[in-house]
């Protein structure tokens, strides 16, 4: 598109731009251009190698490699204990820990407690909740619904719930790819999370790191949230490439 060309010469000349700046440079070329689309633009233009991003709300004309990065999951020492502990325990059982803090990377509204969620095998579930228990001194949920979760729930509350089939993880750490999806598939993060924030989280979240949209659309089938997911792609924030994508 020519507009890749006018963008690669108005800003390298410029040592970092914003949001801000590109947008109203969009505007002059497309007025009627929705804010939503702004972020999805940018990260069309640091797919494509036109700019990079060099820091929230900073990017640059690209001069090397891409800056979108592997996503690693770095957890609270409370989580760290319960994971390690349930390893000792179980350590045949395929597990995961991952933890509502993790959102903060890219939320504009931060969260100040922390929900801890332990996902196991389905059948051994209860006996995961169990050890749990017996080993943290924060609050336990087992399977909690929304208003357990807002009648119990502390500055740190743990959730034991069943692990989806086929759901996408890395080791005993759930993939951004999940915790993506989940905020559409796990009803407690209703509770937790706004809505409203979801678009910005999806847009930080690309604009960061490498993520696989066709393995994020599979586990959202899986949790009948595909239209959902998939019309935040590319709808609310102009990803059109995932139109095409087969979930078979």
């Amino acid at each position: 598109m020519d507009y890749y060309r006018e963008v690669a010469s108005t800003f390298s000349n410029k040592t970092v731009f914003s949001r801000e700046e590109f947008a109203d440079f969009m505007r002059v070329r497309k007025p009627t251009l929705m804010e939503n689309s702004v972020g999805w633009l940018l990260y069309d233009l640091c797919q494509k190698r036109i700019v990079e991003r060099v820091a929230r709300n900073a990017y640059r004309a690209y001069t090397g490699e891409s800056t979108l990065k592997d996503y690693k999951t770095e957890l609270s020492e409370e989580s760290s204990g319960i994971l390690e502990f349930l390893r000792e325990q179980f350590p045949l059982l395929e597990l995961i820990v991952w933890e509502t803090r993790a959102y903060n990377e890219f939320a504009n509204h931060q969260l100040t407690r922390n929900f801890i969620f332990v996902e196991s095998e389905k059948l051994i579930c209860e006996s995961v909740f169990s050890a749990v228990r017996e080993q943290s001194s924060h609050t336990i949920l087992f399977r909690p619904d929304e208003k357990e979760i807002d009648m119990y729930s502390g500055d740190v509350t743990v959730s034991v719930i069943s692990l989806t089939s086929e759901a996408p993880i890395d080791g005993h750490h759930a993939s951004l790819e999940k915790l993506l999806v989940d905020l559409f598939a796990n009803k407690l993060l209703g509770q937790i999370i706004s809505r409203g924030d979801y678009a910005g989280i999806y847009e930080e979240a690309f604009s960061k790191y490498n993520l696989n949209s066709k393995q994020m659309l599979r586990y959202a089938r899986r949790r009948n949230k595909s239209d959902e997911v998939r019309t935040l792609l590319e709808s609310t924030l102009n990803m059109s490439s995932v139109k095409g994508i087969s979930f078979d």
